[in-house]
């Protein structure tokens, strides 16, 4: 057998391993009349089953996570019949919302198979086997709860000459406001100096109003955003742990949301940011079965 063909067969093996592997568990999405979308501590969470998921650090492909430091994520669903939620729990000693060169901030999501019966790889699935991503972070719920985090409060000492197309205070001084934020520059413009806005990084939103991001992907290294953004995530820390609601129909009018029928698949991711969790240095779940409750 020539390399290049005995590569690509191992590859085919691998992905059909990873596709076929199963934490052997079952998250039973019970049916309620109420599903809150921000009240973790709410009683009708009582009503579903909680499921215990053992997390892995993730040690496929680089750069890989050395050391673990989350052991299990405790999972939750109810729906509704228009709506599904997920709620998950996990241990965690700092509460990390805070991104700069050498801080990270805790993050979660969730991921379902666009395809329900031929199930892709559970590492962000594979080619052809696309999968659908709900991701939440905890620097941009601190963004929406406590304001867009600005260079000013990041770096008091800075200084900085005006920046261009700067907004004028309309106190008919002509003088230039200090310490403009991000989000007071109203000519668009403007933004042609702020490249992060400009690019639409996801990191430079400045009015986010949702601490999170729906992708797609179909392997490592492929994660793209979503046009359409329709689900919706909100997490609270306390008592020395993180308490994150994912929500979104369960029907759908965007083509790149996963289905979700009766019977599908879920899998989980978690960062750590104190302990330089970021990008593939994370904690993976493989494959559970989802069933929803009608």
């Amino acid at each position: 057998m020539k390399p290049i063909t005995l590569q690509l067969a191992l590859l085919a093996l691998m992905t059909t391993m990873m596709a076929n592997a199963q934490t052997g568990l079952t998250i039973n999405s019970a049916k309620v009349n109420t599903v809150p979308i921000r009240d973790a501590n709410h009683a009708v969470w009582n009503s579903a089953e909680p499921v215990l998921v053992t997390v892995l650090p993730q040690n496929l492909t680089n750069p890989m996570l050395q050391t673990p430091s989350v052991n299990q994520v405790r999972v939750r669903s109810i729906n509704n019949g228009f709506i599904v939620a997920f709620l998950l729990e996990w241990a965690d000693s700092t509460r990390d919302v805070i991104v700069d060169s050498d801080k990270f901030c805790d993050q979660v999501a969730i991921q379902i198979p666009m395809d329900v019966v031929n199930i892709p790889a559970f590492m962000m699935g594979n080619k052809d086997g696309k999968v659908h991503i709900i991701h939440w972070k905890a620097a941009w719920q601190n963004d929406i709860e406590q304001g867009f985090r600005n260079v000013k409060d990041a770096y008091p000492n800075y200084w900085v000459d005006i920046y261009p197309l700067q907004e004028k205070q309309g106190d008919g001084t002509a003088a230039f406001a200090r310490d403009l934020r991000p989000g007071e520059v109203i000519d668009p413009d403007a933004r042609n100096y702020m490249h992060g806005a400009y690019a639409g990084n996801a990191m430079s939103i400045f009015d986010r109003r949702d601490p999170s991001e729906e992708c797609v992907a179909v392997g490592f290294g492929s994660l793209t955003t979503q046009i359409e953004q329709n689900a919706t995530a909100w997490g609270v820390w306390e008592n020395n742990s993180w308490k994150v609601i994912f929500s979104r129909r369960l029907v759908s009018p965007d083509k790149n949301d996963a289905p979700i029928p009766e019977k599908s698949k879920i899998a989980f991711a978690v960062w750590n940011g104190s302990k330089m969790n970021i990008g593939a240095r994370k904690h993976y779940t493989l494959w559970s079965d989802l069933v929803i409750k009608k």
